[in-house]
């Protein structure tokens, strides 16, 4: 038998092959070393992260909670925004308030720290924490003048103010329209419902309560694409039927013409407001918001 002679050329070659084979396990174990060690870092450090987090929603929570027990809220009610002043329609006269004392009232407000929210904002609480001296403002019937003289205020002066709407009156000529509204709601402020055609609910059938209260929900909830959580009885006209007709509807606030300053332990459905008139100067404005 003839014996196998290997050079020595490829005897070095194969122990190049085989030391190189090693050097190549002994890097893919120290890659992987470090890929674990720092996978373990990047999973400790999110790991850090979400405690982070967590505290820092904790303290969130902590600081939006509202640890007051009551707080005054005072609603304000108006009607038309507009200079109006006529002997024969004194229901109208009463009912309106004009752009300058409207500002002027608006500008109290804010220089005195009140804070504009929505009822929103009011069932939140204390869940979150209400501004240290809220208020709402409130405009019954849906008027066109609540848009060229309220609502162009209140955006220019970066305050909100809640619009009760009566649905079947939209896109009459002397009321808002779709368009109105879409912006209204847009800009944050708070569309509510004031019926479909603004009767005495306390005189209705069964049926067209239901339907006075809830169609008209429905009918701005599809115009603004949102909920509509607010009711106003039309005429402050309500009793326990009308009541829980407007809770049965999935409503979350109601409110009445009783003048009180509200706040925040009043049943949610028999909210009073503040009647704001046209003979209202700004001291007997401020004597209502606080005194009353």
């Amino acid at each position: 038998m003839k014996r196998v002679r290997i050079s020595s050329n490829k005897f070095i070659f194969f122990v190049v092959i085989i030391l190189l084979a090693i050097f190549a396990y002994v890097v893919i174990i120290i890659l992987n070393n470090y890929h674990l060690n720092s996978q373990r870092q990047s999973n400790s450090e999110n790991i850090q992260n979400i405690d982070y987090l967590t505290a820092v929603k904790a303290a969130e929570i902590i600081e939006i909670s509202d640890s007051r027990k009551i707080v005054e809220v005072p609603v304000l009610m108006y009607h038309h925004i507009r200079e109006y002043d006529v002997a024969d329609d004194q229901i109208g006269t009463n009912l309106s308030v004009s752009a300058n004392n409207f500002k002027e009232q608006l500008d109290y407000l804010k220089n005195n720290s009140y804070t504009t929210i929505t009822f929103s904002d009011l069932i939140d609480f204390p869940v979150k924490k209400l501004p240290d001296k809220p208020v709402i403002i409130t405009l019954d019937d849906g008027y066109s003048d609540a848009y060229e003289n309220a609502f162009k205020l209140l955006k220019s002066n970066r305050q909100i103010a809640v619009f009760y709407i009566i649905s079947s009156f939209i896109d009459n000529p002397e009321y808002l329209s779709k368009e109105n509204m879409v912006e209204i709601s847009d800009a944050g402020m708070e569309i509510a419902s004031h019926t479909v055609t603004h009767r005495n609910l306390t005189k209705l059938a069964p049926e067209d309560l239901k339907k006075e209260i809830i169609n008209s929900k429905i009918a701005l909830e599809e115009i603004v694409g949102r909920k509509i959580i607010s009711f106003c009885y039309p005429a402050g006209k309500y009793d326990q039927i009308v009541s829980k007709e407007v809770i049965n509807a999935g409503y979350l606030t109601a409110t009445t013409t009783q003048m009180a300053v509200s706040n925040t332990s009043e049943d949610k459905f028999l909210i009073p407001r503040l009647r704001i008139t046209p003979s209202d100067s700004i001291t007997s404005f401020a004597n209502k918001i606080n005194n009353y």
